[in-house]
């Protein structure tokens, strides 16, 4: 039972760790003189982003209704998860993209609870301050539970006409909690060129930052209808819950699995199963990329972390390698 009174399933949430931070790993393996995915990495404080998100998740949902998905070979994950003890942890058998580490452990999630509300939060980004991202996603999630048919995404309101986000161009709006507005989706962008990203930022789209609530079955019936393929393995492993073959049929289906992203291939084709609410008072950045992590630290102060060197020569050479489109995305932010 929820407040209200109103019969719903419980509130779970999902954090998807399974990425290997690839762009980021040159700069890891010279900074600590390994390779780890950037989501375990301290780059200041006690805490890696990892960790930090699996905080703000147990905040708003139980640890034992908290689902992890690592990827193999993240030996990080154990260390750092420590006391907090998630409900499940779940190591994919290969990282198949973002599609499949949201639906691996939406099948458990399904098994147990199939009339749940369910919070979906990517590891590997900086959020600021805590309070406030916990305030957003609460919203985030009663909005699912009042628009049970739609996809829940929060959104950031952009700074400049950044090509490697997803965006999203909104439409009218559909609900309203407070001051904050719950709009339909006109359009999702993933990761435009150059021009299209100008075009994004013109017209007032806002960046997809991956955090969103769905009901479980509004989940697996999008699924089913945009990526029908991965949901008959995904119902099969779902059928295999709990018996002696749930291990085989897990690592059977990984290797016929496709590569697919949850904005590409999952949202991008049907925005209008979407919904999207702008996040008010809250930095946000995505911490794949160098010189995202570089600006927010000196922003932050942390000028004289020990990473720095090794991001500031990461982005000169990434200037080097792009002096044009770098050039040009810098002019129209100028511009701005």
């Amino acid at each position: 039972m929820r407040e209200g009174g109103e019969h719903l399933g419980r509130r779970w949430s999902i954090i998807l760790a399974g990425g290997d931070g690839v762009r980021m790993q040159p700069v890891v393996k010279r900074w600590l003189g390994r390779t780890i995915p950037s989501h375990y990495c301290r780059f200041f404080g006690a805490r890696s982003l990892f960790q930090h998100m699996l905080d703000r998740v147990t905040c708003v949902t139980s640890p034992a209704r908290t689902l992890v998905v690592v990827g193999r070979g993240h030996q990080e994950a154990w260390a750092q998860i420590g006391p907090r003890n998630p409900g499940m942890v779940l190591v994919q058998p290969r990282n198949a993209g973002t599609a499949a580490g949201l639906f691996l452990p939406l099948t458990y999630i399904r098994a147990r609870d199939p009339a749940g509300t369910v919070l979906i939060a990517p590891a590997n980004q900086f959020v600021y301050p805590e309070d406030r991202l916990l305030g957003e996603i609460l919203y985030a999630l009663r909005a699912a539970e009042k628009a049970p048919a739609k996809v829940i995404v929060l959104a950031a309101r952009p700074d400049g006409p950044e090509r490697d986000y997803g965006w999203i161009k909104p439409d009218q709006e559909l609900l309203r909690f407070g001051l904050r507005s719950i709009r339909a989706v006109n359009t999702f962008l993933h990761k435009p060129e150059p021009r299209l990203a100008r075009l994004a930022y013109a017209s007032g789209a806002l960046w997809h930052t991956g955090i969103m609530a769905a009901q479980v079955e509004t989940l697996w019936r999008l699924g089913r209808r945009v990526l029908p393929e991965m949901m008959m393995l995904f119902e099969r492993l779902g059928a295999a819950i709990n018996s002696p073959e749930e291990p085989h049929v897990l690592r059977d289906i990984y290797e016929r699995m496709p590569v697919q992203s949850l904005s590409r291939d999952l949202l991008a084709p049907v925005p209008r199963a979407a919904a999207v609410m702008e996040m008010q008072g809250v930095s946000w950045s995505d911490w794949s990329h160098p010189e995202r992590i570089m600006k927010t630290l000196m922003r932050l102060g942390q000028d004289r972390a020990s990473v720095m060197p090794h991001l500031r020569a990461a982005v000169t050479e990434c200037q080097s390698a792009q002096p044009f489109d770098i050039a040009m995305a810098h002019h129209t932010m100028n511009d701005r």
